[in-house]
């Protein structure tokens, strides 16, 4: 099997002066980028307006509720009516398979077949 140059992809080596000049010169557009006036945020805040946010922070930490809420009773009651295997949510169809396998489990025991003494 032969292969070509094509196939293998040659890349040229560069010099050293191109390395170097590539390095210092930043690509096409940057410059417009950040030379632009529109994306300025302020350098700081006054102490004030600081002070101000740093205030208004701590009151709405304050007012945090971290308990279970139900935004919708709909969802509620669908949780509710929804089928439970060890307290999570089950397919219906594994609900029947695990009632099948408990029925199945009884009838051994009240016939005597398939218990091992």
């Amino acid at each position: 099997v032969s292969m070509s140059s094509m196939d293998v992809g040659v890349v040229p080596e560069s010099t050293m002066s191109e390395i170097s000049i590539s390095q210092h010169r930043p690509p096409k557009g940057t410059i417009e980028l950040f030379s632009s006036t529109a994306i300025q945020m302020p350098s700081q805040l006054s102490p004030m307006d600081r002070e101000a946010r740093v205030l208004r922070y701590r009151e709405k930490r304050k007012t945090r509720k971290f308990e279970k809420t139900i935004r919708y009773a709909s969802r509620k009651a669908y949780a509710e009516t929804r089928p439970r295997i060890k307290g999570r949510f089950a397919k219906r169809k594994d609900v029947e398979v695990e009632d099948d396998q408990m029925f199945s489990s009884t009838l051994m025991a009240e016939t005597g077949y398939g218990i091992v003494p």
